[in-house]
C-alpha cells in the first residue's frame, strides 16, 4: 500500500503531497526517490508514480521506509516552464553558501533563483528533510542522459551508473549555485543521487526511459 504522509499547497492552490510505502518502521532508515524540480521534466514524474505502482502492487522486502514526492513543481507543470508559477527555478532556490539570485546553464541564457528558500516549495521539501532524515536521495530530472551525485554518494553512483548504463560524471561542467544537491548533498552530507534522464517526448520513450532505471532503482531501495 502507499499512504501519503505529509503534504503542502503551493502559492497557487497545488497539492504536493509526500508519499510512502506501507507504515512506517520505527527503527528502519528513510529514503526519499523526489522529481519534478522542473515543470517542463515529466520524466521524474513519470518514473517515480511508476515504482509507486508497482511497490502498491507487489510485495517487496526492503530495509528502508521508501518515501515519493513525484511532484515538487505542480505550477511548472501546468505551465510546462522550468520555472514555478512565480518564475523561480526551484533547484536553485536552496540557501546555500554559494546562493547567487541568477545564474546560467547550456539549456537557458538565464535562471532566476528569487531568495533563497522564498518558495514553499523549497521550504516544504527543505521541511520533510529535516523530519524524515532520509539517509539517502534519488533525484530525478532530464536531458543530460548522465548521473551526477553529491555528498559522500560516489559508491552508490557507480553501483547505479552500471546497472543503468547511463554515464557517471563528477561534475556536469557547470555551477549549480542554490541547487538541492549543493544543500542536501553537499551541505547537509547525504548521499545523493542525480539521474539525468534523456527527453521522453512519446509514452513509448518513457517507457523506456523506466525499463532503463527500474533495476538501477530497485537496487538503490535494495528492494527484494
Amino acid at each position: 500500500m502507499i499512504y501519503k504522509a505529509d503534504g503542502i499547497i503551493d502559492a497557487f492552490g497545488n497539492e504536493i503531497n509526500l508519499w510512502q510505502t506501507k507504515e512506517s518502521y520505527r527503527d528502519a532508515p528513510n529514503i526519499l526517490l523526489a522529481g519534478r524540480f522542473h515543470g517542463d521534466e515529466p520524466e521524474g514524474e513519470f518514473v517515480i508514480r511508476h515504482m509507486m505502482r508497482e511497490l502498491a502492487k507487489k510485495s517487496y522486502v526492503s530495509p528502508y521506509n521508501i518515501y515519493f514526492l513525484p511532484c515538487l513543481n505542480p505550477s511548472g507543470k501546468k505551465l510546462f516552464t522550468r520555472a514555478n508559477g512565480r518564475g523561480v527555478d526551484l533547484n536553485r532556490n536552496y540557501p546555500t553558501q554559494n546562493f547567487s539570485s541568477q545564474s546560467v546553464n547550456p539549456h537557458t541564457k538565464s535562471l532566476f533563483a528569487g531568495s533563497p528558500a522564498s518558495e514553499v516549495e523549497t521550504r516544504f521539501m527543505m521541511d520533510i528533510v529535516e523530519k524524515y532524515k532520509f539517509v539517502r536521495i534519488l533525484s530525478v530530472h532530464s536531458d543530460l542522459h548522465l548521473i551526477d551525485y553529491d555528498g559522500p554518494a560516489r559508491e552508490l553512483a557507480v553501483q547505479f551508473s552500471q546497472k543503468c548504463g547511463y554515464r557517471l560524471v563528477d561534475d556536469i561542467g557547470y555551477p549549480t549555485n542554490g541547487s538541492f544537491g549543493t544543500w542536501a548533498g553537499i551541505e547537509k552530507q547525504i548521499p545523493l543521487l542525480t539521474v539525468e534522464t534523456p527527453k521522453g517526448r512519446t509514452e513509448a520513450q518513457m517507457h523506456k526511459i523506466m525499463a532503463q532505471l527500474h533495476e538501477a532503482i530497485a537496487d538503490f531501495c535494495q528492494l527484494q
